[in-house]
This record gives structure tokens, sequence and C-alpha cells, in this order.
């Protein structure tokens, strides 16, 4: 007789969570672009190719923010592996634009200002 966990016809996938609006600002949209930056740029995926770097401090420690001006997205943090070093301000802080960007595995695509 079969177990109960070896179905016959298995539960599908949930389909993908339908693309963000990033034309306007809400709240949802801010968190949820925060938790897309917070797994692209702070966590290693867990297929990383060795010799790969991630950093090793919290998005709260970097003071990640994501925020909406102009019509556009943006996200900044302190790059605290550079805070002690002699380079200037504005290399030590990382600025990107989120943009939409279906064919991306996320869906929005990361360009450096």
């Amino acid at each position: 007789m079969r177990s109960d966990s070896h179905s016959i016809n298995p539960v599908p996938p949930p389909p993908p969570p339908p693309p963000l609006d990033l034309e306007t600002f809400t709240e949802a949209t801010r968190r949820a672009l925060y938790d897309l930056v917070v797994a692209v740029h702070f966590r290693a995926p867990a297929e990383a190719p060795p010799g790969d770097w991630y950093p090793t401090y919290s998005p709260d420690q970097a003071g990640l923010s994501v925020d909406f001006a102009r019509g556009r997205w943006l996200a900044s943090w302190t790059r605290l592996e550079e805070a002690a070093s002699d380079l200037p301000e504005d290399r030590r802080q990382a600025l990107v634009r989120i943009q939409a960007d279906p064919e991306a595995p996320h869906g929005v695509a990361f360009y450096e200002v």
C-alpha cells in the first residue's frame, strides 16, 4: 500500500507572484523591493560559485534604505567593508536604481547610480 507522502498527482507549485507595479509608491512594493535587495545583495545564493563575495554584515548594519523618488525606486546602503578605508564617501556608499525586468530572476534589475 502506498503512503500518503507519495501522491500520484502531486500538487503543482504556486504560480509566480504578479509583477510589481514600480510606477507608483505603495508600502507593499517598498517592502517587496527591500526583501529583493536583501536577497540579491546581502545573501549568498545556495548555488553561488566558490570565490563569489557577499557581505558579512546585515542590511540593518549597512543602513539599507529603499526609497521612491521622482518616479524611480532607489536602494542605498553603506559598504561597511570600505568604511575604514581611505576611499571617498561616494565610493563607500552603494546606490542602485531598481527597474522592472521580466527576464531577470527576481523580475527586477539593479543599475548602479
